[in-house]
């Protein structure tokens, strides 16, 4: 098992309306979390900024130690055969005490086997229950 020292969420929008698009990183160190956000244009109607998010030292330990369990020997990325258009996507990418990375990248229509879908599972489950600051809304 590698010691994990960070773990990076990323997510940008797909084919919507200029105005809307968004590029949002999540990095989750064992010190808390830091939400970055813009838009894609000039006039983006995005809530662009950065927020710092507390969190309990015991569930980012137990975060870790979860990121850290998983195999990621066999992990292989799964083309679709008939990428869809458009579409949101997102990225995982494990960083290691080491130095070494691990990035999972979900384009429309990507799957992993071998244990990147965990990766993933677990990622979205823990961001999904960041409380975020009030004012860190996706839009203005």
């Amino acid at each position: 098992m590698h010691e994990v020292t960070e773990f990076i969420y990323t997510s940008q929008s797909g084919s919507i309306l200029p105005g809307l698009q968004w590029y949002e990183q999540i990095v989750i160190t064992r010190n808390g979390a830091v939400l970055t956000r813009n838009g894609r244009t000039p006039d983006s109607q995005v809530n662009g900024g950065q927020w710092e998010i507390a969190l309990p030292t015991e569930r980012l330990e137990a975060f870790f130690t979860q990121l850290a369990a998983i195999d990621t020997s066999h992990i292989r990325r799964i083309e679709p055969d008939d990428p869809p258009d458009g579409g949101d996507t997102e990225s995982f990418t494990i960083v290691y005490a080491n130095g070494q990375r691990l990035e999972l990248r979900f384009d429309p229509g990507v799957t992993y086997s071998g244990g990147g879908e965990a990766i993933a599972s677990l990622g979205r489950e823990f961001i999904r229950n960041l409380d975020l600051p009030v004012d860190a809304g996706r839009y203005e």
